[in-house]
């Protein structure tokens, strides 16, 4: 009677190994791009989200300057619009455009309240020294230590307020409220990448308000 032959038992082969350590790697590089797609889409959506914020606050200044805004006031004729920039940068605010006035008085905080104690009266603010305080504090300060508003929320970014008469519906005033600012996208695939993916794009959010 014949013996049965006994074979060698048999393991995994170097290429064996390496190729699966090629599929591994391979999975762990769309895992870590998924990962970066996922962290750029949530801070993406962090600060449009905080850039309709900021719009629904300045539209609620608006509404609470109504007395200059809806251009009963003597400080802007509707007529001739309201054209305003505010350029925020490193954490300061510049604004520009007409009229001169209301941009003028915005670095100028005429409507802060006396300190305690102080005999002093509180002094008398206008519709326009309202209207420019409100825009001040809503655009951000800079101190040595701390900044506040728009200007620590969005850098680099630009904020634009026109606002004009419409003669042919009872001369409702409309103002639109424009703010473009530079996100940064991580494309998803080789498409999107000759699309400008992975780059700094302008971004705009418009609000339309009538004060």
């Amino acid at each position: 009677m014949l013996a049965k032959a006994h074979t060698a038992p048999r393991g995994f082969s170097l290429v064996e190994v390496m190729v699966a350590l090629i599929v591994i790697c391979v999975g762990l590089l769309g895992i870590a791009k998924l990962e970066a797609l996922m962290l750029s889409s949530t801070g993406t959506s962090r600060l449009r989200s905080l850039v309709a914020l900021q719009a629904a606050s300045l539209a609620a200044a608006m509404h609470a300057d109504r007395n200059y805004w809806d251009g009963s006031s003597s400080y802007w004729n509707p007529a001739s619009n309201i054209a305003l920039t505010a350029t925020e940068s490193a954490g300061t605010t510049t604004w520009a455009g007409s009229p001169s006035a209301l941009s003028a008085d915005i670095g100028t905080p005429v409507c802060q309240e006396t300190s305690a104690g102080s005999s002093s009266p509180p002094p008398t603010c206008s519709s326009q020294d309202m209207a420019a305080y409100d825009l001040g504090q809503w655009a951000g300060t800079t101190s040595s230590t701390t900044t506040t508003g728009m200007a620590s929320v969005l850098k680099n970014s630009k904020t634009t307020i026109g606002c004009s008469q419409n003669t042919s519906a009872n001369n409702v005033v409309t103002c639109t409220i424009t703010i473009t600012w530079k996100e940064n996208t991580v494309a998803a695939n080789s498409q999107e990448q000759q699309n400008g993916g992975s780059a700094f794009q302008d971004q705009t959010y418009t609000l339309v308000v009538e004060p």
